[in-house]
């Protein structure tokens, strides 16, 4: 018989609780940075809103149309 290192499909005890949790904290770290995108991203239209005042807005059809590529 060998003295081989044995390798399992499975972590053994431990691992498995840790590997999920591992998993479950990426998981939250990716929605906060998510989040953290969306509040600064709203803070810079904010910023932009303050910055030009009352000035006339382009219309959306015109932004459509003019990111459309032909």
């Amino acid at each position: 018989m060998s003295n081989a290192t044995l390798t399992s499909a499975k972590p053994p005890g431990n691992w498995t609780q840790l590997n999920k949790q591992l998993a479950q904290a990426k998981t939250l770290l990716r929605q906060m940075s998510q989040t953290i995108e969306d509040i600064e991203d709203a803070r810079t239209i904010e910023r932009a809103k303050r910055v030009n005042g009352n000035r006339p807005r382009i219309p959306w059809a015109q932004v459509k149309k003019e990111l459309q590529l032909d």
